[in-house]
């Protein structure tokens, strides 16, 4: 499994306009995202940004989404 992660600090966020830093992730994959990978994945994202850019677990989103799902569903 491959993971790209872009960081975009020209975009603010704020949570219940409170200027402290916070961060907004989205996981995009193409299969293969268990919910013990999904778990693993957000856990792990948290640690890098609470270790590395000090933003708390409680103040950052992530969207998570398996676009083989999509198709699974689709209706042509």
């Amino acid at each position: 499994m491959f993971v790209m992660v872009i960081l975009k600090g020209s975009v603010a966020i704020s949570f219940e306009r409170n200027k402290e830093p916070a961060a907004f992730a989205e996981i995009i994959a193409m299969g293969g995202i268990t919910s013990e990978v999904k778990k693993k994945l957000i856990y792990q994202l948290g640690t890098i940004l609470l270790e590395k850019l000090s933003i708390p677990r409680t103040r950052f989103f992530v969207k998570v989404y398996d676009t083989t799902m999509a198709t699974k569903y689709a209706r042509l």
